[in-house]
């Protein structure tokens, strides 16, 4: 999504100036801009638009590099989310533009790490991210090795940056409360036939029916996948409060199944 960089207003970020990322050719840079209907209700870049754009961005940056949805399915593989950290101080607003910066940050045996940067066209940015992604075999269900010499391109492209923010955490309930249930229907679907994994954050979020978004936006989200649902799938929600405050959130399939467990923060 092309566009001509417009004036951007001044802000306070508690993060430094970035260096600017699209120097080096192993990260990619995606710009964007907040389009009426692509907002939450403050004006603030919906967690839906945003949460999928870092999904679409690691996607083609994976693709430009050899190891896309489309290099892998050929092969019967498919690229799974683990963990997802979203952290955004500050939210651009209608008609504020952004760059997505996305880079491959470590490679374990069966796991990767993704990082990204939220920034303004002049690098004061608005957040971070962190995913830790699988590669599974469709055939067998079973994670690939990365470290295997045929997924040499995957480490030629990682390059290890630090994040600013904290790495993921255990995610535990001890005294969850019931908040309902629903049931997965067609547009919670994607791709590969399973609940979208930003369609998980969106209703936890929903239901948080007592707490004033406007007011007091959401800061962080932390997402641990364990499971898939697919449609027609009963999900069940559960909710704690930590000590800290944050709100820690559980969905299960069946109501037996832990699918996702996740930590929100104001």
């Amino acid at each position: 999504m092309p566009y001509a960089i417009s004036p951007h207003p001044k802000r306070s970020s508690p993060y430094p100036m970035t260096t600017p990322l699209v120097e080096d050719p192993r990260i990619g840079r995606f710009p964007f801009v907040v389009e009426p209907f692509s907002e939450d209700c403050a004006g603030r870049l919906s967690w839906r638009f945003l949460g999928n754009h870092l999904l679409r961005c690691a996607s083609l940056h994976a693709g430009a590099h050899g190891f896309g949805f489309d290099d892998m399915i050929g092969k019967r593989l498919v690229w799974v989310l683990s963990r997802l950290v979203v952290e955004m101080p500050n939210m651009p607003t209608t008609g504020q533009h952004y760059d997505i910066h996305t880079w491959v940050a470590r490679i374990y045996r069966q796991f990767t790490d993704r990082h990204f940067a939220i920034t303004a066209p002049d690098g004061t940015p608005y957040g971070h991210a962190f995913s830790t992604w699988a590669l599974i075999n469709l055939d067998s269900r079973e994670p690939v090795d990365l470290t295997d010499s045929r997924m040499a391109g995957l480490s030629d492209v990682c390059t290890e940056r630090p994040l600013p923010i904290a790495p993921p955490g255990r995610l535990r309930l001890t005294q969850p409360e019931a908040l309902g249930e629903t049931v997965a229907s067609y547009t919670d679907l994607d791709i590969n036939g399973h609940v979208n994994s930003i369609r998980y954050i969106e209703m936890m979020l929903d239901r948080l029916k007592d707490h004033d978004f406007a007011a007091q936006p959401v800061r962080r989200i932390e997402v641990a996948y364990s499971a898939e649902a697919y449609r027609g799938d009963r999900l069940t929600f559960y909710r704690q409060t930590a000590t800290d405050g944050r709100q820690l959130m559980e969905i299960r399939r069946d109501d037996t199944l832990p699918v996702v467990k996740a930590a929100i923060a104001f």
